[in-house]
């Protein structure tokens, strides 16, 4: 049986972000990102309120939301920290020795 890891909260709003980046219905955040609606409450309120999600509609009058470019942003410095933080690779200095950088 595998063991579920329960998420931070920089874990959720990085899910939350990656699935509006093209823009799309609350629904499908919430389903992409695995959320409770309760959650999903909370989260919006907190990423629209720090503009790092838009409110917008779509060509039938939808309500989207898109991930903005400060959201971007925030999902950039995500991945700088992530490439920080990456376990160490192996490299083979000789038969015997390994170094890990």
């Amino acid at each position: 049986m595998q063991k579920l890891k329960n998420r931070s909260k920089l874990d959720i709003i990085h899910d939350i972000l990656v699935s509006a980046t093209g823009g799309v219905k609350k629904t499908h955040i919430m389903a992409k990102a695995n959320l409770s609606s309760e959650q999903m409450n909370f989260y919006f309120n907190t990423l629209l309120h720090h503009s790092l999600l838009d409110a917008g509609r779509d060509p039938e009058n939808n309500q989207i939301y898109r991930t903005t470019h400060k959201g971007v942003r925030f999902l950039q410095c995500c991945a700088n920290i992530k490439s920080l933080i990456a376990p160490a690779a192996p490299v083979r200095v000789n038969q015997s020795e390994l170094l890990y950088l």
